[in-house]
């Protein structure tokens, strides 16, 4: 057992990588684009669509959003990009389970 955890914590965190460069990108073209180009705020609201009576939070700086931007990914998805990269890896090694 314990080498398959191993491998499960192995494609664990190859999806956290691949979320941390999709992040990543998105955070480039932000400061690339929006903040070098038009020379815009480095103040970021998060409000929910039809807001209700629902919280908001402010962040300031481009580290903070990235780290809720990769947070709120990873909770969203990280579970079923592992899910599929397993079922990928026992497809390719040919494995019954």
């Amino acid at each position: 057992m314990k080498d398959t955890n191993a491998i499960e914590d192995a494609i664990r965190n190859k999806c956290k990588q691949e979320l941390q460069s999709i992040v990543n990108n998105f955070m480039q073209e932000l400061e690339t684009k929006i903040r070098g180009e038009y020379n815009s705020t480095n103040y970021y609201d998060f409000i929910p669509p039809n807001n209700g009576n629902k919280r908001s939070f402010h962040v300031m700086g481009t580290e903070q959003v990235r780290g809720v931007l990769l947070k709120m990914i990873s909770n969203a998805h990280l579970d079923s990009m592992v899910a599929v990269k397993s079922k990928e890896l026992v497809a390719k090694l040919k494995l019954e389970i």
